[in-house]
């Protein structure tokens, strides 16, 4: 009975643990989250896409509205190319601080045609987050 709860307990802390990783983001790359932006678009979720953003917590109402009414225009386009066939990582290159990272993917889409994406991305209290000008 005790060697039950032991092994029970083991499997619960397990769980527990592997449930904090994955919650935490950590061991996302950028060329991670520049992909899981494009997917996001690609199944029209823009606000998943708009919270892998940087920046956007001093925007406005205004400004964040007309950021997902963007973001909803790169969904409606990625549809019209009947959706996304693959992405690959051409290149990721992380600064030696570790606190910015430009990615390179090639998106081909259902109808063969391809397309470069550039991202720069900033290190965050919260992982990896794409980097937006205003």
């Amino acid at each position: 009975m005790k060697k039950i709860m032991l092994v029970t307990l083991a499997l619960v802390t397990m769980a527990a643990f592997s449930l904090l990783v994955s919650c935490s983001g950590s061991g996302k790359t950028p060329a991670d989250i520049s992909k899981s932006f494009i997917y996001s678009l690609e199944k029209g979720d823009v606000d998943a896409a708009y919270d892998l953003l940087n920046g956007t917590g001093e925007a406005t109402e205004e400004e964040m509205q007309k950021m997902k009414a963007f973001l909803g225009e790169g969904s409606k386009q990625i549809a019209e190319k009947k959706g996304i066939k693959s992405i690959e990582v051409v290149k990721e290159t992380i600064s030696e601080d570790g606190t910015k990272a430009d990615v390179t993917l090639k998106v081909t889409y259902g109808n063969g045609e391809e397309d470069e994406s550039e991202s720069v991305l900033r290190k965050t209290e919260e992982g990896w987050k794409i980097s937006i000008e205003k």
